[in-house]
């Protein structure tokens, strides 16, 4: 089976509280002179047919980073509910969502993740050697009509409905450093002084 990038729309999920990072919106937080969320679209523009920020605040600063802002139906049900939104407005068969602030994103880790899909599966998701990475996520469009009837029951969990879909777990533990996300102020001072990018490009 093969997923082109134009099958596949980016969904970048900024519909989060933040509440670690103190006042205002997390993924526009600045790292090298760029929102967190503009380094997350570039990397991931390359990898699919179009990309959609999913945000429910500051609606207007996320359209200037470039990206499509889709609200949320019904917000305040986490990253399931801004998936199930932004599912209703995409055109493509293919979905690939992923966190507004994980600056690192890898820029091969789309098609990776398309390579190891079947005609039986769902999708796939990452595992960085440690942990599953179900929020880098690539879905099928039509598997996420399934996620409002979920919400509705009062669930949020998203290990719990994706154990509910046919899905790869892909092993990926060389990118393990490409799946940080900077949760707290201290996170972003890390990123500023060092990064796995820093190292293999000289720059993120």
């Amino acid at each position: 089976m093969v997923i082109a990038p134009h099958d596949i729309t980016g969904v970048i999920l900024c519909g989060g509280e933040g509440r670690r990072m103190g006042t205002g919106e997390k993924p526009l937080r600045l790292l090298h002179g760029q929102p967190l969320v503009e380094h997350v679209r570039s990397r991931l523009s390359a990898q699919v047919g179009a990309v959609f920020i999913s945000a429910n605040r500051d609606v207007e600063r996320y359209e200037s980073t470039g990206g499509t802002v889709i609200r949320d139906v019904e917000p305040g049900l986490g990253p399931l509910g801004g998936l199930a939104s932004a599912s209703t407005q995409v055109a493509t068969p293919w979905i690939f969502c992923c966190p507004g602030d994980a600056p690192l994103l890898e820029e091969s880790l789309v098609s990776r993740l398309a390579s190891n899909v079947t005609d039986e599966l769902d999708g796939a998701y990452p595992y960085d050697g440690e942990q599953e990475q179900h929020l880098f996520l690539l879905v099928r469009t039509a598997a996420c009509t399934t996620i409002a009837p979920y919400l509705a029951r009062g669930e949020r969990s998203v290990r719990g409905w994706l154990a509910q879909r046919r899905l790869c777990m892909v092993a990926l533990p060389e990118l393990a450093g490409h799946f940080v996300n900077v949760n707290s102020p201290s996170d972003l001072v890390r990123l500023i002084g060092h990064s796995p990018l820093d190292q293999q490009k000289g720059q993120i």
